[in-house]
């Protein structure tokens, strides 16, 4: 009669299987998963609509106005659009030195009408600021005491 040898199982298969036995219990994932993973994911898709909208040159009410927390958030809550502040500001006169920007704000989303829709919301906020400033009285002497 003819014997039945059982397969030879190396070190290295057993060694992948308790590994493999480790990962999935840490819900380890390893970097060439991830590496095919992302190869899979790169063939679907995805646009970004960003915008700039530069700031530095409004008056520092108006830019307190669209870079305060509360504004940001209300605006992104409405838009679906994600806004950051980037740059420095410069005072007027003053140009930016090379790899340097002015300050903007930078809007982003997955959808173009989300990013139009933040832009439509900051200009009215800067142009509301813009008129109330022009309509307030403000005096040029700004001091806190008056000589006699």
């Amino acid at each position: 009669m003819g014997t039945i040898q059982a397969p030879t199982v190396s070190a290295k298969t057993i060694a992948e299987q308790l590994a493999e036995k480790i990962n999935a219990k840490l819900n380890y994932v390893p970097i060439e998963k991830q590496e095919e993973d992302k190869q899979e994911g790169q063939n679907e898709s995805f646009k970004r609509y960003e915008e700039e909208l530069e700031i530095n040159d409004f008056p520092q009410t108006a830019r307190w106005k669209v870079t305060s927390k509360e504004a940001l958030h209300r605006i992104s809550e409405y838009s679906e659009a994600a806004i950051t502040i980037r740059g420095t500001y410069f005072p007027p006169g003053k140009e930016p030195k090379e790899g340097e920007r002015k300050i903007y704000l930078a809007i982003e989303s997955a959808n173009e009408l989300a990013v139009q829709k933040a832009k439509a919301e900051i200009t009215r906020l800067i142009k509301e600021e813009l008129i109330r400033l022009q309509n307030s009285y403000q005096p040029t002497n700004k001091g806190r005491y008056k000589v006699l």
